[in-house]
């Protein structure tokens, strides 16, 4: 009886991988621990960033279209969260020769067109906390992709953008728009987003990327609030509130030797009217394997709420070791 229910398991097992031939699950894993300085002493602190698991792939159609989907979950490795699972990019859409449309819950195009030039995504260090347009993931989204040779564009429209931890009801939609350029070592992006009674973001980005891993990336973006926008709201989306005007710069270079990148990045947010805002990152990665590595990061972000006197505890300061896994 056992080695039947063994045989029974091992085979529903392998008929659905046999099913879904064109689905790939894939996942990252990264956490860190280290000393954490929020302006009222430092503490050593255990901390998952971005963990997630997802599955993603197409299936083919009769009609010579393709049917896409993707669902992805943060995972909260330290176990701080009572929520086990929080969605990330999670879409159904259409593929074929005119391009891709997805639905569902999507990083806006603004947000993909310089996301992948932040040095150290997903750390104390991310671009995130100077540039609001990498901090945009939309509910209720309707895309379309499509790319001619280098270049690249999308579009979106969300009828409600802000999802349920704003904890504010504002009655808001959103439209976002991007378009790249990526050509040997050399890549340039664009975006703009506008969100009804919230304000809007333009986000451009320049990247220089050498064989051997050397690279330079720039990033500048400008945000403005308007109409209704809260300070609970401003918080979520990164936009300033009412009348307020953001000009946000982010300069990151980082040098590879072996398997060690030698990495530093600057981020700096000016608040028309108010002050400035300034983030400086150091760090070293070291490749373990292909697709597991280990960092070193320093990072000090002051003058977090850009405040036009800054608070000698308003600011973060963090020294940590991490490891980040893929599968």
């Amino acid at each position: 009886m056992k080695k039947m229910l063994v045989i029974a398991v091992a085979a529903a097992l392998v008929a659905p991988a046999a099913a879904m031939a064109d689905t790939t699950l894939y996942g990252k894993l990264h956490a860190s621990v280290g000393s954490v300085d929020n302006g009222a002493g430092s503490e050593t602190i255990v901390e998952s960033h971005a963990s997630r698991l997802g599955v993603k792939g197409s299936t083919e159609l009769d009609n010579g279209l393709s049917a896409t989907y993707g669902l992805e979950y943060g995972l909260n490795l330290d176990g701080d969260s009572s929520r086990a699972l929080s969605a990330r990019n999670t879409f159904a859409g259409v593929k074929g020769g005119f391009g891709e449309v997805r639905i569902g819950r999507h990083d806006t195009p603004a947000k993909l067109a310089t996301a992948g030039l932040d040095a150290f995504a997903d750390t104390y260090g991310a671009m995130e906390n100077i540039i609001a347009t990498d901090g945009h993931r939309v509910d209720n989204a309707v895309a379309y992709i499509n790319k001619f040779g280098p270049v690249g564009f999308a579009i979106a429209h969300s009828t409600a953008p802000l999802n349920e931890d704003v904890g504010a009801a504002v009655d808001t939609a959103a439209n976002t728009a991007m378009v790249n350029y990526g050509n040997g070592p050399m890549y340039a992006g664009l975006g703009y987003t506008d969100v009804k009674n919230v304000g809007s973001t333009a986000n451009l980005g320049l990247g220089w990327k050498a064989e051997a891993g050397h690279f330079a990336n720039l990033v500048y973006e400008q945000a403005e609030g308007d109409g209704a926008n809260t300070a609970a709201v401003a918080s979520a989306t990164g936009i300033p509130a009412a009348g307020a005007k953001d000009t946000n710069v982010y300069v990151a270079g980082g040098y590879k030797t072996g398997a060690a990148t030698l990495k530093v990045g600057y981020g700096e947010g000016k608040r028309d009217g108010a002050g400035k805002e300034k983030q400086t990152s150091v760090g070293v990665d070291y490749s373990l394997g292909k697709k597991t590595s280990a960092y070193l990061l320093w990072n000090e972000d002051k003058n977090l709420s850009r405040a036009a006197v800054e608070a000698s505890t308003d600011k973060q300061t963090a020294t940590v070791v991490g490891i980040v896994s893929e599968f």
